[in-house]
């Protein structure tokens, strides 16, 4: 049986920008006053995706990223290093690995020191989750270096049986605001800090 994880959003803001993006990915992400961005994550899961074998475990459902800013604007470049920070996230509580290169490479500053001492508690642990989430998002800048996204989304991540990836718990479906800090660090984009708004 086929399945779909994931929910489409409506354009919003006065530009009705929508962003659709297929991402295996779960979630951080806040809403601001004036959207001007949304997202689905999707992922579609195929027959054999839920079963296993004793020495194979299913792969993380395949990540495709259709965005609506221009790649080569600002703008462009702040969303696809944060959403590609969700899904460096989502492979790596996936398959519990921790890869510091790859996590460096879309975190920086605290918040790479958060993101590696989670992982490696996960691995230790064996809390393993697929990552899937909505996003409803802006983006705004505070200098040429920094900037802000704003991302109210709908949090759909659940932890899952390391070996077999079948989910342990339900799907919370929970509505979580995040604001996003990103810096232009040696000219890439990286996520420096998170904070949940309550």
């Amino acid at each position: 049986m086929k399945g779909i994880v994931g929910a489409s959003l409506g354009p919003v803001g006065a530009s009705g920008l929508a962003l659709v993006i297929t991402l295996g990915l779960a979630a951080t992400a806040c809403s601001g006053d004036d959207p001007s961005t949304a997202s689905t994550t999707t992922a579609h899961i195929d027959d054999n995706a839920t079963s296993s074998t004793a020495s194979t475990a299913p792969e993380r459902p395949t990540s495709t990223t259709t965005t609506e800013f221009d790649p080569a604007s600002a703008e462009g470049q702040v969303e696809a290093a944060y959403l590609r920070s969700w899904d460096v996230y989502a492979e790596a509580v996936y398959n519990l690995e921790l890869d510091e290169e790859a996590l460096a490479e879309v975190y920086a500053e605290d918040h790479l020191q958060t993101k590696l001492a989670e992982i490696e508690r996960r691995v230790a642990q064996g809390d393993a989750a697929l990552v899937n989430v909505e996003h409803d998002y802006t983006i705004q800048f505070t200098d040429d270096a920094t900037a802000i996204v704003i991302d109210k989304y709908q949090n759909h991540q659940v932890l899952i049986d390391p070996r077999t990836k079948a989910p342990t718990e339900p799907d919370p479906d929970e509505l979580v605001t995040d604001v996003i800090t990103l810096k232009l660090i040696s000219g890439s984009w990286k996520v420096s800090y998170i904070e949940e708004l309550q």
